[in-house]
């Protein structure tokens, strides 16, 4: 409709029984609408939807070790891990001290599961020690 002043967009709206809407303010001069404000809500609201929807939360998976774990155990749990590294999910990763496990046999066995995935992902944080835990984060690499 071109430039128009505030008192005729004002009058323009009311004759065809909309509202005049403000979009954008801080244009120079400001950008308005005349259309009804419950419509100009619900595709406000159908917007954001469709952005979350796009943007969806990938989830922080957790698998857990212990330093005296089986090679069968030791190739499923990495196989799944690999798993939720394809499927865009972060990994979190537990070793648990359990009886006379040193740190040596715990540090092995982090090696050992961060060259297993290393072609599929990365260490986001290096491992840190809580108690009788390690803990570390493993994000898949970006294609």
């Amino acid at each position: 409709m071109g430039i128009l002043k505030r008192p005729e967009a004002l009058q323009l709206a009311k004759e065809k029984e909309l509202d005049l809407i403000e979009i954008s303010p801080n244009a120079n001069p400001p950008v308005a609408k005349i259309m009804s404000f419950s419509k100009f809500k619900y595709e406000q609201s159908k917007k954001e939807r469709e952005a979350n929807q796009k943007s969806k939360h990938k989830e922080m998976k957790e698998m857990r070790f212990k330093p005296f774990i089986g090679v069968g155990d030791f190739n499923h749990k990495i196989n799944q891990v690999r798993q939720f590294l394809e499927g865009q999910h972060g990994v979190k990763i537990v070793v648990k001290s359990i009886g006379r496990s040193t740190r040596q046999q715990e540090q092995e066995l982090i090696d050992r599961i961060i060259t297993s995935i290393s072609d599929i992902g990365g260490v986001e944080s290096t491992p840190r020690r809580e108690g009788k835990t390690t803990i570390f984060q493993i994000r898949p690499i970006k294609k």
